[in-house]
């Protein structure tokens, strides 16, 4: 039994095909009938037609009929007025000297389809049926099959016509399109057109990055036969590369098709994502059972995300097929997806994207002063345009193999900071006056350990000629510093001195899925996990984007501010209000000057006559114990140009004999050269 019948059998109330009317007005009679109808007792319905709408249909026919209709418009609820014409009949005593002619009722008869409301008013003829004493005994129905809906009077099959709404787009905060609707070429080839079939598919498989056995497959099909269209492989109209291959093969031909259209390409596609056909495991997921499996939807990133918001909603149009000639019942129309409207500054993505040349590594650049992001880059990456209109076996395991792994989001997940996150121990400390910047500390020689710590030393790579101040240990990155400095502080005022930054805090949310920093695995306990925090190691974790928003107190006068993603929320959100003195802010920023400009500043390879760069760099130590020597290290570098318009977060992996940090300091200052006007 169908939900729809379900329904409306729910509360039945009528008349049963043996019962006698015991009320034999025309009016009591229809509200019987109008009662069976609308409580789906379409049995009960039957038992008041007359003979000849009986002879045309059977009680079974009659019942299919009405429950396959509402069903094709699904129907959910049926609501009937009706009146009926002035008559001498409206009460019982009247009845034997009545007026013995039929009467013309008119029903209003209200659904509520997948449509919408569909309203019809339909006349329906009520016969007496008179005894040999010339008495109204009952009263019946001239039935016929416009009392269901008119449109299938004289027969016919319902129709649902889908109208796709069109999706919503996304776009930056420049409304430069990042996912866009637009025409793309499918190409294909007419099989008697070949030249020379093995040759030209050859060339095919090189142009359209196909293997050989996929073209032959998609030529071998049942249906193929000259003069027939066979596609190939959408690609987008604007590939003028890829269109000259191919028009050097005589059995190529194209067709402009609607399509999604990515035009940023690999530098956005972890960001936005891409669409897909349906899967049957989406299928099986869809909780709201609105899915069809020829339906297109996110599959990956915002497009994903935001996938209820893009869409729409489908309109549909109501219609009665009869023998070709389609009449309409009810439609409404399609409702479009919103566009998405991002902070995103394409210019800065695609550039710190092409800064990143191909390695492994992600990176989040923001306005230090309202939050927003301004990109967010995972490298390397793919063509979404690939999962979007068919992917090869052979483009798929190039993808899967890459042992760079760039269909992996490294954006969206965290990673142990290093040395970038000793500005956050600085502040940390600050805030709970646990020391001053000008606060020394003396330290000898390149390891220190406490006796809590077994056998484990910290290590710092330089030494210091006198007592080490703020100053001095974040220019020359002294761990032992900071190691010590997290000890003074304790555990307790570390952790929510963390929380002043965000982390463990539902509020500190975004608009895309991005995996929270994380202080510990449990709880941040023992001496030697605290040292190791105060530097950057440890158990910590943070995305590239939450360490970019952990320096903004240092541009704010000690405000940190809440990064957003799209245009529409508040700029400038203060999550930490004086989380740091405006003084304490200044010294912090000088620290972070001379990193890069004096002597001995561990980024003075992002030292650069055509813009003046900040930041600090950390090398974070993949260890697999505390007393690994093997590990692998991930660079990182945190800077803003002097006019602080954009912070850049940035971690390069493996950058093991390559210059450490430094070498990824460099790839953010060539990132910030290419966004020079």
């Amino acid at each position: 039994m169908t939900l729809v019948s379900l329904l409306l059998l729910i509360g039945l109330v009528a008349c049963s095909n043996d019962e006698e009317p015991t009320d034999l007005s025309p009016s009591s009679v229809l509200a019987s009938y109008s009662e069976a109808q609308e409580n789906g007792d379409y049995a009960a319905m039957y038992a008041f037609l007359n003979s000849k709408s009986k002879a045309s249909i059977d009680q079974e026919a009659f019942v299919a009929l009405y429950q396959e209709t509402y069903e094709a418009l699904g129907t959910t609820a049926v609501t009937i007025d009706y009146t009926l014409p002035d008559t001498n009949t409206d009460t019982e005593a009247d009845e034997a000297t009545a007026d013995k002619a039929p009467v013309t009722a008119t029903l209003s008869v209200s659904q509520d389809t997948r449509a919408g409301p569909y309203q019809f008013e339909q006349t329906l003829e009520m016969i007496p049926i008179i005894n040999d004493e010339n008495i109204i005994t009952d009263w019946v129905l001239n039935w016929h099959q416009g009392h269901v809906i008119p449109p299938i009077r004289e027969g016919g099959e319902i129709e649902v016509i889908t109208t796709e709404p069109q999706r919503g787009e996304i776009l930056d905060r420049h409304q430069e399109a990042l996912a866009m609707n637009g025409e793309l070429l499918q190409i294909g080839v007419d099989i008697g057109n070949f030249t020379d079939r093995t040759t030209e598919i050859e060339a095919l498989s090189v142009a359209l990055d196909l293997s050989v056995e996929t073209i032959e497959a998609k030529l071998d099909q049942s249906w193929v036969e000259e003069g027939l269209f066979i596609p190939l492989k959408a690609i987008p109209a604007h590939d003028e590369a890829t269109r000259e291959a191919l028009r050097k093969i005589p059995a190529v031909l194209s067709q402009t098709i609607a399509g999604r259209i990515y035009p940023y390409g690999e530098a956005a596609a972890h960001l936005v994502g891409y669409v897909g056909t349906v899967t049957a495991e989406d299928l099986e997921n869809d909780a709201s059972d609105t899915l069809e499996e020829t339906d297109i939807i996110g599959k990956r990133g915002l497009e994903q995300r935001y996938e209820d918001t893009l869409r729409g909603e489908p309109g549909f149009r109501l219609v009665v097929n009869r023998e070709g000639t389609k009449t309409g019942i009810t439609e409404v129309a399609p409702k479009n997806g919103e566009d998405l409207t991002l902070t995103i500054d394409i210019d800065t993505q695609m550039k710190i994207f092409e800064s990143m040349q191909g390695e492994a590594g992600h990176a989040a650049a923001i306005d230090p002063k309202t939050g927003e992001t301004l990109a967010l880059v995972s490298s390397p990456a793919f063509d979404p345009h690939l999962f979007t209109y068919g992917i090869s076996n052979r483009d798929y395991s190039r993808l899967v193999d890459d042992p760079l792994n760039p269909l992996f989001n490294r954006f969206s997940s965290t990673y142990a900071p290093g040395s970038s996150f000793k500005p956050l121990t600085a502040m940390i400390g600050l805030h709970a006056g646990t020391f001053t910047p000008e606060d020394g500390l003396t330290i000898e020689g390149l390891t220190y350990q406490e006796p809590s710590f077994g056998n484990y030393e910290v290590r710092r790579v330089s030494e210091s000629d006198g007592p080490v101040d703020l100053h001095d240990a974040l220019v020359r990155s002294d761990n032992i510093y900071f190691a010590r400095r997290a000890l003074e502080i304790g555990a307790d005022a570390f952790v929510e001195g963390l929380a002043l930054f965000g982390f463990n805090q539902e509020d500190f949310d975004f608009a895309y899925p991005i995996q929270r920093a994380q202080i510990a695995n449990e709880t941040l306990s023992g001496d030697v996990l605290l040292a190791d925090s105060g530097y950057g190691q440890g158990q910590l974790l943070m995305s590239s984007l939450h360490l970019a928003s952990s320096y903004t107190p240092i541009i704010n006068q000690g405000n940190l501010i809440k990064p957003i993603l799209f245009t529409e929320e508040e700029k400038g959100q203060i999550y930490t209000e004086s989380l740091i003195t405006s003084s304490d802010a200044d010294k912090l920023k000088q620290a972070l000057y001379d990193t890069v400009h004096s002597e001995n500043g561990t980024a003075t390879v992002a030292q650069s006559d055509a813009v003046t760069i900040l930041g600090k760099t950390g090398t974070a130590e993949l260890k697999s114990s505390a007393t690994d020597t093997n590990q692998a290290e991930n660079g990182w570098f945190v800077g803003f140009n002097q006019e602080e318009t954009h912070l850049i977060s940035m971690m390069i992996e493996g950058v093991n004999g390559r210059g450490g940090s430094s070498y990824t300091a460099e790839r953010v200052k060539a990132a910030f050269l290419a966004l020079q006007p």
